[in-house]
């Protein structure tokens, strides 16, 4: 099957989809929503996310509690890039706290990526304007240190386009699934085409993003069963 310019390997794809039907339905409908009119929310969300914990019990804390408490306090810059420039880099690190990524503040790293997109010949300041498969949109978030096509990928899906964020746990989920075919690990690219071939192949009635975020919580509870035993 091909998938963009890629083909994928008809052996991955079975193992994988085979892999799927032992995941509960259910998985698959909790798509938590993301923040689809909301470019500055999504921006933050995407580079904060990074080898972060999301959500805990303590609804303050973690990524989605600190998201919170930036919409509350900065409403103008939820979805306006350039009301997200002019705020401090050091209020910005205040809220959502001193991550890094590649050695660099994740709050810089977000307001360099914002200028990025301000700086383009047809600027990109608001939801609306950005085009997941425009190579310059792309280009604007990941030539920032510490940003790549992974989290890029994530940011558009939060915005509500399709996309798969192969990160560990997704490749996780489709490693074990090869390997029970006895078949070799694969890149973070190749394990984002074939969940996207398999999705082609058989949607079980839900979007891309919705579909990824099923197997991402399969294998996160997979990955914390180990941990306990």
């Amino acid at each position: 099957m091909m998938i963009g310019d890629e083909v994928v390997n008809q052996d991955a794809m079975a193992a994988v989809a085979k892999a799927v039907k032992q995941i509960p339905q259910k998985n698959f409908s909790v798509w938590p929503g993301g923040w689809p009119d909301e470019i500055g929310t999504s921006l933050i969300d995407a580079v904060y996310s990074i080898r972060s914990v999301y959500k805990t019990q303590d609804s303050s804390k973690g990524v989605l509690g600190r998201l919170r408490v930036f919409r509350e306090n900065h409403p103008e810059a939820v979805n306006d890039l350039h009301a997200l420039t002019q705020l401090d880099e050091k209020k910005l690190r205040d809220i959502m706290g001193n991550g890094k990524t590649a050695g660099h503040y994740k709050s810089e790293c977000v307001l360099t990526a914002a200028n990025n997109f301000l700086k383009l010949d047809a600027p990109v300041i608001a939801a609306g304007q950005l085009d997941s498969l425009d190579p310059q949109h792309k280009r604007a978030y990941t030539t920032v240190r510490g940003l790549g096509g992974v989290t890029y990928e994530y940011f558009t899906m939060l915005l509500g386009k399709p996309g798969i964020k192969a990160d560990t746990m997704i490749r996780g989920f489709v490693d074990a699934a090869l390997a029970q075919q006895r078949m070799k690990p694969v890149s973070a690219q190749e394990a984002r085409d074939i969940v996207a071939a398999v999705h082609a192949s058989d949607p079980l009635g839900v979007k891309l993003h919705e579909f990824d975020h099923g197997i991402w919580l399969y294998q996160r509870a997979i990955n914390k069963q180990k941990k306990k035993g």
